[in-house]
This record gives structure tokens, C-alpha cells and sequence, in this order.
């Protein structure tokens, strides 16, 4: 397994490096700025740690990925939530996690068991298997995963008796990795994602678990202020480009020639959007500042415009129609837009004021 996981990073096209390393770069170095400017956290950030918390719970919650479309050429369904446990106890249960994360990421060690223990205390231990053991027991019959294509065969999930080989390879992995410093952190965190994501070794909470890890490896990773600003939000926010790019990328992780750009990209977004989120907040400035690529640049279309459609945005940004109007959907609820019309005539302006939540 280290040399295929190796090989997903070494794979990286060199001329795809530029936008990666310019997005490390910034991120890196707001890191770096917080770490100066705040060797002592102050008491009060206390609370914002706490709210930051029960944002993300709700957050996660609502994520519950589904919205991929079966095939390439079909039709992108709506997001949907995940099997029960997206419920107002695993919203508690994730933001009592995340807080132990936060608050003792220093002592936490990246292990089979800590995954295990995490999932568990997730969901009440209301999915262990008949064994005792967490991992999933059954082959994955997700209806979200295509069926009868190539993708299907390259998106499959690992069987059963495999995932607990595959889990405790990936996790000695990434330590290792992290600990040598041979690959950037964020990259080998990027990585560890996209196996993970891969493996589905659980029935349910996938998602929520592989969350909790982010904030864990990015806190193990220096990078201090991720109690301050949540990281869930900015996923949901921009979750429909953020999982498509993530099946693209896994679509290809067991092949000769793997392609993980795509991800990588999304990732380096989210967790730039993070930190914008973060620096406005400190400097007062709006939230303008973290709408992903594609909400800004349908925001300087409208601008440009003056009014913008679905199929104006789909086809300027050679976006499929379904992401254009999840895209156009958030700025909406953002208030960054307002509709006009209905139907086959619905049109979209900014509003004077911009951002309104």
C-alpha cells in the first residue's frame, strides 16, 4: 500500500503544481502568521472554540453526501442525508468529539483503535458488527455508487475482510508520512482522505468520522487554528464540487496512471476557505471572501451581466447544469443573489448589499 499511495502524490501532473503550491502557500502562511501572533491562545478564544464546535456539528449533519449522479452523463441528484444518524443526538455526539479533538488532538494517537473508538462513541454503538468489531461487516450496497460502468468497478468500496488490513496500512501510512516529512502534510492529509473515502470502512458515518480526522491531522499538522474556524461549514458549503472532485479522483486511484489533482485542488479550497473565514472574521471583514472558485466567478458573471441564468452559468463556467444551480442555490441562501422570475425564466442578480446571514 505505501508505494501506491506514494505513487498518488509522485503522479501529480508538474504542471498542476502551480495552483497547489499556490494554495499551500497561503494557507501555510496564515499558519504561520497565527502562530506567531498567537503563541498563547487567549482565554477568550475559548468560547469561540465552543461555538466553532456547534457550528460544525450542524454542519456535518447536513452534509450527508449523496449528490453525485449515477453515471457521467446523468443527471446530478440532490443532496441527500446520510442513513439515521444524521440525527439531533449524533449532532451532540460530533460536537462533543470534535471538542475532545480540539482540546487534546496532542494526545489522541492516530490509530485503528481511535478510529474505531470515534465511530463508535458517534453513533451510539448502534452499528457494531456481529463480531464486535466496528469495521463494516457486509459488502457495500450503496444505490448512490454507479452500476454496470467502468466507474462502478474502480468506485467500489473494499470488501469486508479486507477493510481492517487496508485501515491499519493507511493509518501506519500517514504517521509515517507525517513523521518524515517527506510529502507536505497537507498533501499526505489529502491523501489519507481519498483512501478512507475509498475504503467506506463503515456502513454509516463515513463522513462524519473522516471530519473528525481532518481536524485531528490538521491540529497534529501545526496548524492551530482549526478550533477557530469550521472547516464542516466550508465543505458544506461548496460540497457538491468537493465530493464530485473526490469520486474523480477515486475513480483512478487504483490505476497505473492515477490522477488525484482534481481532489487535491478541492481540498486545498476548502481548507484556504477556512482560513479566509478566519482572518475576515479577526479583521472584521464580511465572509464574502471564502465562496469557493465557482461561486465567485458566477458572482462576477452576474456582475458583468447584470442578470445570469442556469444555463448562461452552466455554459461560460463548462459546468454540468445540475452544479451551476447548486452553486447559483448557495449564493442564493448566502444572499449574495436574488431570483427573478420562475420556471424557464428565473434569472439571477446580486443584491445591493451583498452577503446577508
Amino acid at each position: 500500500m505505501d508505494g501506491r499511495l506514494d505513487r498518488l502524490i509522485s503522479a501529480v501532473s508538474p504542471f498542476a503544481w502551480t495552483g497547489i503550491l499556490s494554495g499551500i502557500s497561503e494557507i501555510d502562511g496564515f499558519k504561520g502568521w497565527w502562530a506567531g501572533r498567537f503563541p498563547q491562545v487567549p482565554a477568550a478564544f475559548a468560547k469561540l472554540a465552543r461555538k466553532t464546535a456547534a457550528r460544525s456539528a450542524n454542519a456535518s449533519t447536513r452534509i450527508g453526501w449523496s449528490g453525485v449522479p449515477r453515471h457521467p452523463a446523468g443527471p446530478a441528484r440532490a443532496p441527500q442525508q446520510e442513513p439515521p444518524g444524521g440525527t439531533r443526538s449524533s449532532g451532540s455526539a460530533y460536537e462533543r468529539l470534535l471538542k475532545e479533538v480540539f482540546d487534546r488532538n496532542a494526545e489522541l494517537p492516530v490509530s485503528a483503535d481511535l478510529v474505531l473508538r470515534l465511530h463508535e462513541d458517534l453513533l451510539g454503538g448502534s452499528q457494531r458488527g456481529p463480531s464486535g468489531v466496528g469495521w463494516r461487516a457486509a459488502p457495500d450496497r450503496s444505490l448512490l455508487l454507479p452500476r454496470r460502468t467502468a466507474e462502478s468497478i474502480t468506485l467500489r468500496p473494499s470488501a469486508p475482510e479486507n477493510i481492517p488490513s487496508e485501515m491499519e496500512g493507511l493509518i501506519r501510512w500517514v504517521n509515517s508520512r507525517l513523521a518524515s516529512r517527506e510529502f507536505h502534510p497537507l498533501v499526505v492529509i489529502a491523501v489519507f482522505l481519498l483512501e478512507f473515502h475509498a475504503i467506506r470502512p463503515f456502513t454509516d458515518g463515513n463522513g462524519r468520522v473522516s471530519r473528525l480526522l481532518t481536524n485531528l491531522l490538521l491540529l497534529r499538522g501545526g496548524y492551530g487554528y482549526v478550533p477557530y474556524a469550521s472547516l464542516e461549514s466550508a465543505i458544506e458549503e461548496r460540497k457538491t464540487e468537493y465530493y464530485l472532485a473526490l469520486r474523480k479522483s477515486q475513480s483512478s486511484r487504483s490505476l497505473p496512471h492515477p490522477d488525484m489533482t482534481s481532489w487535491l485542488t478541492a481540498f486545498l479550497d476548502t481548507l484556504r476557505a477556512q482560513v479566509r473565514e478566519l482572518r475576515g472574521s479577526l479583521e472584521g471583514k464580511p465572509p464574502e471572501n471564502r465562496l469557493s472558485a465557482n461561486q465567485a466567478a458566477v458572482l462576477a458573471l452576474a456582475e458583468r451581466h447584470g442578470e445570469v441564468t442556469n444555463r448562461l452559468v452552466a455554459r461560460t463556467l463548462s459546468l454540468p447544469r445540475e452544479t451551476s444551480k447548486q452553486v447559483l442555490n448557495r449564493l442564493l441562501a448566502l444572499g449574495f443573489l436574488e431570483r427573478i422570475g420562475s420556471g424557464r425564466a428565473t434569472r439571477y442578480r446580486r443584491t445591493p448589499a451583498g452577503y446577508q446571514g
